[in-house]
């Protein structure tokens, strides 16, 4: 079966919001805990969170380094939540975690005491803005429990919770006319341009993802056992002024670079197609669709290799494949830069 290197992974980004900005709820009191933190008599906690400023694509680990600035109570328990489109995949020392929290238990910080907890997460980008934040949860009781025990933030804290993503490009659109984007990593670049012009306060968000990694929060997959992957992965999705992503027809043009294409032992263009991955199925070629599949810690993906464009075929669909006078591959192809659009 022939190489590839590429998929269109689309992502919903309401839904990811969603799953990802939820708390847990809170239990009855813990029985011999004493409630001390109350409205009247607060208990705060500073929180400082290292880098600020991730790679979009790659698993990075993050350090929040908590402070208890209560006295004379203890700080027990914390809960980390993860910002919208992020994925943790580890939390060293946790109690529990899932891609959307971490629970750190049994902390007994005395006053004045800090301490460093660590959560590794990836994030995509899907998107509509390359800013995010962290959301915190601290208690006095240890196991995370009770009510009238809550620490509060410090306000001089707050923006320490907040980031700006790199590796993600926010290109607005011109009114009137067509809009185009790209990205690149070492090996692969990407661009993507709207069929027509966009309305204003549109944009298109790109990036590249690592085409490596395992687990659930990889973005590696195949279409199929036969097929392959060995380009970085060209992200991409349009979205309006209002952070909604739109249904917009998109050319998307993927450059394999030549080390690449000669070290898969596939050197000709024709050889080369695309992995395409949804939540929505779509027609691919047979014997190359899978279901269920989890990508970048989101399940319920469809995938499979896309057909060529004709009368019957349409997006997505691919259009072209071509080698340039440097040798490398260019795979042109039909998308959409809709609510699930992630490359």
């Amino acid at each position: 079966m022939p190489e590839a290197g590429f998929i269109v992974a689309r992502v919903s980004f309401l839904v990811i919001a969603a799953s990802m900005l939820g708390v847990a709820m809170l239990a009855a009191p813990a029985a011999g805990q004493t409630s001390t933190c109350s409205s009247s008599s607060k208990c705060f906690f500073a929180v400082s969170v290292s880098p600020s400023n991730p790679a979009a694509g790659a698993s990075t680990s993050f350090a929040f380094t908590i402070k208890n600035e209560a006295s004379p109570q203890q700080l027990g328990s914390v809960q980390i939540s993860a910002p919208a489109g992020f994925a943790i995949t580890g939390a060293p020392g946790a109690t529990s975690f899932t891609s959307s929290s971490a629970l750190f238990l049994d902390l007994n910080l005395a006053s004045g005491a800090s301490t460093t907890l660590t959560v590794n997460a990836t994030v995509s980008c899907n998107l509509s803005t390359s800013t995010y934040q962290w959301g915190i949860e601290a208690k006095q009781s240890n196991d995370f429990n009770g009510t009238g025990n809550d620490f509060q933030l410090d306000p001089n804290s707050a923006d320490n919770l907040k980031g700006t993503l790199t590796g993600c490009t926010f290109t607005p659109c011109p009114l009137k006319t067509q809009c185009a984007a790209s990205a690149s990593s070492a090996t692969t670049s990407g661009t993507v341009t709207t069929s027509s012009p966009l309305p204003s306060g549109d944009s298109i968000v790109t990036g590249m993802e690592s085409g490596t990694g395992s687990g659930n929060s990889s973005f590696n997959f195949s279409c199929g056992t036969t097929y392959t992957p060995v380009s970085d992965v060209f992200s991409f999705a349009v979205f309006d002024a209002s952070g909604v992503a739109q249904p917009t027809p998109l050319t998307v043009t993927l450059r394999i670079d030549k080390s690449l294409v000669n070290s898969s032992g596939h050197p000709g263009a024709s050889s080369w197609e695309i992995c395409y991955a949804s939540t929505t199925q779509f027609n691919a070629l047979p014997g190359t669709a899978q279901q269920n599949v989890t990508i970048g810690g989101s399940p319920g993906y469809f995938t499979g290799l896309l057909p060529d464009c004709s009368s019957t075929q349409g997006t997505p669909c691919v259009q072209a494949r071509n080698k340039n006078n440097a040798g490398d591959v260019i795979v042109t192809f039909l998308a959409f830069g809709d609510p699930y659009g992630h490359g």
